[in-house]
């Protein structure tokens, strides 16, 4: 508890960006110079709950650097126990820590191009057993409604490590268009038939100046093997959102 409150502590002193990711797929924002930003994500299934941590710092220029903690998480059933999987004929490896990269390219007033890269080795208690993942992708922005809306497509290129088998290439979609004052209608699609294939359709939550609620419902594409989910996510923000409305005290 000790370590929850000063993580919270930590967060709320220092001046942050908002909404790196939609669900899924990068949201095209940049990490402002000295600045970081943590966001994390929980997917339920009936049997199994996955859990990923997103931490990125400014550098400054358009760049940003962070690391990913993605792939942790527990099965229900038929026994309790933790996710792990270091053998590649079981499918992608998991959990795994991922540095990530990332550059953004203003070309005009509505649009954007971000770069980026994910790339890192599989936890395990065995050197040889160790497998390089990775995940790049190349996205186009296009703001509307002031700026306050947006549609994100692109491509990604990854490797059987991270997604298991099925396709390695494949396109990015997804949409963040403001509904009201507080509220965003949010959802993303990352196509093919690996274990990445998904798309999440929700929406997000100004719950606080401070804090983001986003909640989706988890589709799997058609040959992916896993199941319908819900999906959770918090964003801790250390700066004040403009909502168009006063706070209560």
């Amino acid at each position: 508890m000790k370590n929850i409150s000063f993580v919270l502590a930590f967060l709320s002193i220092i001046k942050l960006s908002a909404q790196q990711n939609l669900f899924n797929i990068p949201s095209g924002d940049v990490t402002e110079k000295n600045k970081v930003f943590y966001q994390h994500q929980v997917n339920l299934y009936a049997s199994k709950l996955e859990s990923k941590g997103h931490f990125v710092y400014g550098l400054g220029r358009g760049w940003d650097a962070g690391v990913n903690l993605v792939g942790k998480g527990v099965y229900f059933t038929p026994e309790w126990r933790l996710f792990y999987n270091d053998n590649p004929d079981m499918g992608a490896l998991y959990p795994y820590i991922m540095p990530t990269l990332q550059k953004k390219v203003i070309l005009g007033g509505r649009f954007d191009l971000n770069l980026g890269a994910q790339a890192g080795v599989n936890v395990s208690h065995k050197i040889m057993n160790k497998e390089l993942a990775f995940f790049n992708y190349a996205l186009g922005v296009f703001y509307f409604m002031e700026r306050k809306s947006r549609l994100v497509g692109g491509l990604y290129h990854t490797n059987r490590m991270f997604v298991g088998t099925g396709n390695h290439l494949g396109v990015l979609l997804g949409y963040e268009v403001k509904v009201g004052k507080r509220f965003y209608l949010m959802g993303d699609w990352i196509s093919g038939n690996n274990d990445s294939s998904v798309a999440v359709l929700g929406g997000m939550y100004n719950l606080t100046r401070r804090m983001q609620l986003c909640a989706g419902l988890l589709v799997p594409n058609p040959e992916n093997p896993k199941p319908f989910g819900i999906v959770l996510e918090v964003n801790l923000l250390g700066w004040d959102l403009d909502l168009g409305e006063e706070e209560p005290h």
